[in-house]
This record gives C-alpha cells, sequence and structure tokens, in this order.
C-alpha cells in the first residue's frame, strides 16, 4: 500500500518535462462521431498514440477505452485522473485510482463510473488522463490527456447517436431460454415477454439469419413421452415466432426429450430447469450495416469517421 501511495503521488505530481505528453491541444483537438443503431463511437485522435473512445453499445452503458497504435506503457496499473486544463494550473487534479493496461484492444477499459465522470470532466472543461511508467523503463513516464476542446459541441451529436441506439445488443438475446411447468406444452405471458424481445432484435438486424429452437424435457415419466413433450413446446415457441412475423426459412426445430440435461432430474428445482426451449441466433458478423442503420448526425458540419461502425 506504501509503494502504491508513493507512485500514485508521483505520477499525479509530474512536471511536464517528466513525461511524454500525448493529446490534442486549442489548436489540433479532432472529435468524431459514429456509429449505428448498433452502437455508437465517440472518439479523439490522440496524435502519435492512438485513440480515446466513448464507446457506447445498444442495450449497454457508456464505457471510456484507450486504443493505442503502440502502447509505451508497461502493461500494469496505470493512474486514471482527471487534470485541470492548461490555463487553469492551480486547479487540483483528482485521482480516480488505477485501471489495468493490456496488450489486446482495447487496451484500457474503464467502468461505467469513471467513464461517466470522465465525461461530466470533460463537460466541465477539465482534460481526463491516463498516466503510467513507460514498460522499458519505470523511470521513465507517459501521460496521455483527453482535451476538452470542442467538447460540448461534439456532445450533443455523441447524444443524438445514443437516443438512435436500438434498446438491447445481439449478446443479449442470441442465447436465451424459456421454461415450462410440468405436463405444460405452451408459451404462457412471462415467456412471451423473452421471446418479444428477441424477435424485436431479429426485426431490426439484418444480419440476423437463422433462429435455433431447441426443445427440452425433465426425466419424469417415459422416454418416449418426454420427446412428444419436448415436441410440442418447440413447435408452440415456432409458431409463436412466425405469428410474429419471422419468415419460417429462418427458423430450425429440434426436439431432445430427456436427453440433455442441464441440472439433476432428482429436485423439483432441477427438473424446472431442464423443462425449456432454447433459442439461439446467428449472425453474419462480417454483413455490411445498411445505410439506413448507419448514423447521421443532424448538424453536417460535424466530422464523422467515414465509414459508420463496426459489428458487434
Amino acid at each position: 500500500m506504501i509503494r502504491l501511495a508513493i507512485y500514485l503521488l508521483a505520477t499525479l505530481s509530474l512536471p511536464a518535462s517528466a513525461a511524454l505528453e500525448y493529446g490534442g491541444s486549442v489548436g489540433t483537438t479532432r472529435w468524431a462521431v459514429s456509429g449505428s443503431v448498433f452502437e455508437c463511437r465517440f472518439e479523439q485522435e490522440i496524435p502519435g498514440y492512438g485513440q480515446a473512445v466513448f464507446y457506447h453499445q445498444a442495450g449497454e452503458d457508456v464505457e471510456f477505452r484507450l486504443e493505442t497504435l503502440r502502447n509505451l506503457m508497461d502493461y500494469s496499473k496505470a493512474q486514471v485522473s482527471i487534470l485541470p486544463p492548461p490555463w487553469q494550473p492551480a486547479t487540483r487534479s483528482e485521482n480516480l485510482g488505477t485501471s489495468k493496461l493490456v496488450k489486446e484492444s482495447p487496451n484500457l477499459t474503464l467502468d461505467t463510473r469513471r467513464t461517466n465522470q470522465f465525461l461530466h470532466a470533460l463537460l466541465e472543461g477539465k482534460w481526463p488522463a491516463i498516466s503510467h511508467h513507460t514498460y522499458y523503463d519505470d523511470d521513465r513516464f507517459v501521460q496521455v490527456h483527453v482535451s476538452a476542446v470542442e467538447f460540448d459541441q461534439y456532445y450533443q451529436d455523441y447524444m443524438e447517436c445514443v437516443k438512435q441506439l436500438l434498446p438491447l445488443n445481439f449478446g443479449q438475446v442470441d442465447r436465451s431460454k424459456v421454461y415450462f411447468g410440468s405436463g405444460e406444452q405452451a408459451v404462457d405471458a412471462r415467456d412471451m415477454k423473452v421471446l418479444d424481445k428477441i424477435i424485436f432484435y431479429i426485426k431490426n438486424d439484418p444480419r440476423v439469419f437463422a433462429v435455433y429452437l431447441d426443445g427440452h424435457s425433465d426425466g419424469l415419466g417415459r422416454r418416449y413421452d418426454n420427446r412428444q413433450m419436448s415436441k410440442a413446446r418447440v413447435e408452440d415457441v415456432e409458431r409463436y415466432f412466425i405469428k410474429q412475423g419471422i419468415d419460417p426459412d429462418m427458423i430450425t426445430t429440434r426436439f431432445h426429450g430427456d436427453r440433455y440435461p442441464v441440472a439433476t432430474n432428482k429436485t423439483a428445482q432441477g427438473r424446472a430447469e431442464n423443462r425449456r426451449v432454447t433459442i439461439r441466433l446467428e449472425q453474419r458478423k462480417d454483413m455490411p450495416i445498411p445505410e439506413h442503420l448507419i448514423f447521421r448526425p443532424t448538424n453536417r458540419k460535424v466530422n464523422t469517421a467515414d465509414s459508420g461502425s463496426s459489428s458487434q
């Protein structure tokens, strides 16, 4: 703890000459907003180092990412802080703890709380920063800052992008289950709420090309009867999908009876977990996002990334 405290004090009080500084200035700061109904990227180029990105996926909260071209910092815990702008040097810095740098991109990701603290600081004109010693010399430091110059103008476009996001993302619906009571073979109102979310997503993501439905039963009763029960359950789910407008050609159904339990059949709770229909979606990840789903800011003067959004 003593070593960590000394390190934090050292990095927060570094004189400008003691660290390599990376980040935009009044004349060089460049923001960009890009995205689609699936995600938004609100980013600033860090000249000579990479990108500082506020990444907002549909159905999730925003997270800050540092994506480097060539990372000079050691792959360990870096200092996270909020600095005063250069024209207010007397204002105190804020220590937000540490976050680990990793070799894979993004090289650093912040939790929701500190990401929103970064956004709040930028709205106040302050400069979020990541600082750490280099991987090649513990006595040499690098500091990357996010400039607040023109932030408020681009923040409005970021909020416009967030507003058009879908309420959920592929990862929240691509593997789902609905459960059945003993002897039941029809979906109930609670099941329909689960299925409606999946159906909504399928209708709004043209990259989804297949739906796999698998019916299961518990281990009570004869094997043949259990197989027929799982067949009835999966067919009821299939009928619901088709009734709600899903193309039947997308759907593949299978029924397994009690062959693949996920829990013990010796307890009531275990049997309840086994009486299920699983729903699995498949997505063409290499399919370009259609033009009408790509975000375009109302303010056409704002610079946006050229190619819209990457796939999830």
